[in-house]
């Protein structure tokens, strides 16, 4: 067996030629009709789980209804859904910013987060998956507590998301935008906030959204924060990189019973088994080769196989005979 030759191209003498009569050689010549089909290798089935982040420059996150949609409205040429009421926004806008230095830097607005959201609350992990990819983060708050609560706590809230969520966020460059200043009784909190974020090295930029004031020296100021990015802050998140295993080159085991019975398993032989049709001449031919070619035969002869011996290879069985 492990000395048949390959079938599948045939020596053709060629009589005449060049120098006149008697003159002959041999030509290796391929047939051009196919006789030989493999039966193809079983399919595989994969459990693959694609999950979309949005890549934007700058993220407005934030509790719901702060004012979000409408910053980007104003800054942007984009159209997001604008009302009174929360979640509003139900996916990510996004839109391109022109500050005055003539640099361009790509928005998204961030759907509202809520306490939770961590954990999924709120549709939680859909809107924060989003926030991996932005580099720097712009809070906004809502400065006047329209709706009764404290915004310093609100800020703190939405911090511990993102650390919970994910600790690297927390390294990105944050700026704070105290939105509807333009109401009474959002100076006060205007000054709670600056104190307490502001000797942390966070700025803190009083707009409001709604009459389009300190939206300007809030874009600029986010552009040099652009323009001057730490090289320490990875703001790309890895990914798992699966290459499919290369059959052809896995190692092979030949395990040996009762004296006279081999045992030959390995991925690239069991692959090698699926796709061959040995009942075909050229097929077992084919056979033949790879056991020569990957090292079976002379692994099995160290082995001590002697002639009339029985091999399996899978569901396969043969006697040996060199």
């Amino acid at each position: 067996m492990a000395d048949m030759s390959v079938v599948g191209e045939q020596r053709v003498l060629i009589k005449g030629g060049r120098g006149g009569r008697g003159n002959q050689h041999f030509a290796t010549a391929t047939r051009q009709s196919p006789r030989y089909s493999e039966k193809g290798a079983i399919g595989k089935d994969y459990d693959i789980i694609l999950e979309l982040k949005l890549i934007a420059d700058v993220g407005l996150i934030g509790f719901p209804n702060v004012g979000k949609s409408t910053i980007l409205s104003m800054v942007t040429n984009a159209n997001p859904k604008i009302a009174n009421y929360h979640f509003t926004t139900l996916s990510p806008n996004l839109g391109v910013v022109r500050n005055k230095f003539e640099q361009d830097f790509v928005l998204a607005d961030i759907p509202g987060l809520v306490e939770g959201a961590s954990e999924g609350i709120g549709l939680g992990h859909n809107f924060l998956r989003h926030i991996e990819r932005t580099k720097v983060l712009i809070h906004v708050v809502d400065a006047a507590a329209v709706e009764g609560d404290d915004p310093l706590e609100n800020i703190e809230k939405i911090n511990n998301e993102l650390k919970a969520y994910n600790e690297k966020l927390m390294d990105r460059p944050q700026v704070i935008a105290a939105n509807k200043m333009d109401i009474p009784g959002s100076d006060e909190n205007y000054k709670k906030i600056v104190s307490y974020y502001e000797p942390k090295g966070v700025r803190v930029f009083p707009i409001s959204a709604a009459a389009n004031q300190g939206l300007n020296e809030l874009i600029d100021y986010v552009g040099t924060l652009l323009a001057d990015y730490p090289k320490d802050i990875v703001f790309e998140e890895d990914y798992e990189e699966y290459i499919e295993p290369d059959a052809e080159h896995h190692p092979f085991t030949i395990t040996k019973y009762d004296d006279n019975y081999y045992v030959v398993e390995g991925v690239g032989v069991e692959k090698m088994i699926g796709y061959t049709n040995i009942d075909t001449e050229k097929g077992f031919a084919f056979f033949q080769k790879y056991l020569r070619e990957k090292g079976i035969i002379d692994e099995l002869e160290k082995k001590g196989i002697q002639d009339g011996q029985t091999v399996k290879i899978y569901n396969l069985e043969f006697d040996y005979y060199k």
